[in-house]
């Protein structure tokens, strides 16, 4: 069994950007609200939160799984893309699709 470092380190590093993302917007979102802010990033950001999880799991699969972790990655990249839509949380996701396309390969 050959071992997938590639696309496990990518997907590892789109999967953990997102869950930083997605606590940063948090927290800017609590920081806004305690001083009266009406902004809020907090429902992007729990929908990131959840998809870089699905993506972590994913990139944690290919060793022993490539066409699954593959796939998981491919559509939960592309589902962030979709749902969100928002440059700012673009990033992860399109590390996880390649990280995807890269295990498929």
């Amino acid at each position: 069994m050959a071992k997938r470092k590639i696309e496990q380190w990518i997907g590892f590093i789109g999967g953990l950007l997102g869950v930083i993302l997605a606590g940063l917007a948090l927290l800017i979102t609590h920081i806004g609200k305690l001083f009266g802010g009406v902004a809020s990033l907090s429902g992007p950001a729990y929908v990131t939160l959840l998809f870089s999880l699905i993506g972590l799991f994913g990139a944690l699969l290919v060793s022993s799984r490539k066409h699954d972790g593959g796939m998981i990655m491919i559509v939960i990249g592309v589902a962030g893309v979709i749902a969100l839509a928002s440059p700012w949380f673009a990033a992860p996701f399109i590390l996880l699709i390649i990280a995807g396309a890269i295990a498929l390969l």
